[in-house]
């Protein structure tokens, strides 16, 4: 489903440059906007986070979800744990929100299981070629339940990222002992 990234390949060559064109393709856009984008999604911070709830909210236009991130290593003693914290993802100015089930026979199930998040590929969609929009962004979530994959993709205007515990998790972004998997321009340059 993922339109660059092939990261199910049996052959590693192939997977290896699905990933390189992936990234020369986010290399295309400036990440100076809807920056919550880039920091939390280009480098897949939420892989194999658990996520809480899906909410599409009244509006039609707000789709957001509650998920954790347990890719966060605290090092001490020449040694690291890995430290879990949650966030809620709110995406704004939503015009296109699907997902597809690999099994579709498998649908009613899947509310019996806790959806994992995987990886995410950002700016593929065919819908934002046809919107002809600057300001809109779109991401395809490779979610698994059970053993069933499910694909999530939203186009959007905006996308913020609260951490439930907005201070600690500052306090982690600060600490050196703490190393987060986010990007920034200034930590990782081009997406290479």
């Amino acid at each position: 489903m993922f339109r660059i990234r092939n990261n199910n390949s049996d052959n590693l060559e192939r997977e290896r440059i699905c990933e390189k064109s992936y990234r020369q393709h986010l290399n295309k856009f400036s990440k100076s906007s809807n920056t919550d984008l880039w920091k939390y999604f280009c480098l897949d911070f939420f892989h194999d986070g658990y996520i809480e709830k899906i909410t599409l909210e009244q509006d039609l236009k707000t789709v957001s979800f509650r998920l954790d991130c347990p890719n966060i290593k605290r090092y001490a003693n020449d040694d690291y744990e890995f430290v879990s914290a949650s966030f809620e993802c709110i995406f704004t100015g939503v015009s296109n929100f699907n997902v597809y089930y690999e099994n579709p026979q498998m649908a009613a199930e899947l509310s019996k299981y806790a959806s994992q998040f995987l990886f995410s590929e950002i700016n593929t969609s065919p819908v934002l070629e046809t919107m002809g929009k600057e300001d809109c962004y779109s991401i395809l979530i490779q979610l698994l339940a059970g053993d069933d994959v499910v694909w999530m993709e939203l186009v959007f205007n905006q996308v913020h990222v609260i951490a439930d515990e907005p201070l600690s998790f500052a306090r982690m972004e600060s600490d050196p002992a703490f190393k987060i998997p986010t990007y920034s321009d200034k930590k990782n340059g081009s997406v290479d």
